[in-house]
């Protein structure tokens, strides 16, 4: 249990951050969300033990971090710049962590493959893709045994498959018990799975809000039979510009999402239009309302595929209903993903 107590911290003479409590729970998922300069941030790097408050307390299990500073061991943080050695390969600078911290060997290997790098672990940190150089540094927050992991806009720089496997493998430490707080300016990504929201401004929690129950530990999650209550759908229209309208389109008309030209266009049977919404986004939001990642630039309804085609072993394609029975790429991976979905 990590418990914040009338935090106080002065930066250059003025107030940065006053929060008067604050308590996370093991197996909770906490987003501080905020605009930039609200000091969360700020927040992250006290927790950390990297910043010492002006006030107040902060304890981990009822032992306070800046008191006793090894307790800070027991804490993992994913800041908001990878701080990785670019002339290292992804396993040496895994190697170079773990040797500080003193945990065993195999815990390198363990944490590329969770992030999904077992097969670039020779490869140099310059010639991985940002969200290849993110993943690498959120892999160092799963090693050891950690009882709190921070995360600061943990999402930067990152591709939809990456955003997509934080989130389960955060959900995944929080069933564990680890109490987890990450940073963001905007609950797309986040408020899809975290348990609690608070809500900061200019250094000052504003609001917090309990989103559900926090993740059941893997035992009781085994022995649970009880029944969630639903949670009501919201009608939801996704909006998109064409010429000089704003046109909202109810998701069951979209035929498809695509990035096009550096832009992500809404496919409809009568029309076509450009929305603001990052397909990470719309994902995000249309997920639930049966929409489906056939490829890396395509977000599909699933209610509108007619037929998948396989031309070759592993070339496939969507066919979907509509009157130009539009074909949609569909990757190899996505391919086994949809066979799971719809078991055929």
């Amino acid at each position: 249990m990590l418990q914040i107590h009338r935090l106080e911290k002065q930066i250059e003479g003025r107030s940065a951050l006053s929060i008067e409590e604050l308590t996370i729970q093991a197996g909770e998922i906490w987003a501080l969300v905020g605009p930039p300069g609200s000091a969360k941030t700020v927040l992250i790097k006290i927790l950390a033990g990297l910043l010492l408050p002006s006030g107040g307390h902060i304890t981990l299990n009822g032992t306070d971090i800046h008191l006793k500073p090894n307790i800070c061991k027991h804490i993992n943080v994913l800041f908001e710049e990878d701080l990785l050695y670019e002339r290292l390969s992804a396993q040496a600078n895994l190697n170079l962590y773990r040797e500080i911290r003193g945990l065993p060997a195999t815990s390198v290997h363990q944490a590329l493959s969770l992030v999904g790098l077992s097969d670039q672990v020779h490869t140099p940190i310059s010639k991985l893709s940002p969200s290849a150089q993110r993943r690498l540094a959120f892999a160092r927050t799963l090693m050891g045994q950690p009882q709190v992991i921070l995360l600061d806009l943990p999402i930067l720089r990152a591709d939809l498959d990456t955003t997509t496997l934080f989130a389960r493998l955060l959900e995944q430490q929080a069933r564990n018990g680890v109490a987890i707080l990450l940073t963001c300016e905007d609950l797309s990504w986040s408020g899809r799975f975290c348990t609690h929201i608070a809500e900061i401004e200019d250094g000052k929690i504003i609001e917090v809000r309990h989103t559900g129950e926090k993740q059941p530990s893997t035992k009781e999650a085994a022995h649970s039979d009880e029944e969630k209550p639903a949670r009501r759908e919201v009608p939801y229209k996704v909006p998109g510009r064409k010429e000089d309208r704003i046109m909202l389109f109810d998701p069951a008309e979209i035929l498809y999402a695509t990035s096009r030209d550096g832009k992500i266009i809404l496919r409809t049977e009568r029309d076509e239009a450009v929305t603001n919404l990052t397909l990470q986004e719309l994902e995000a939001r249309l997920q639930k309302r049966g929409f489906f990642k056939a490829h890396r630039a395509y977000l599909v309804n699933l209610q509108r595929i007619k037929a998948v085609i396989q031309y070759t072993r592993n070339s496939y394609t969507l066919l979907l209903d509509d009157a130009q029975e539009t074909m949609i790429p569909l990757s190899k991976q996505s391919e086994k993903e949809l066979q799971d979905l719809l078991q055929y």
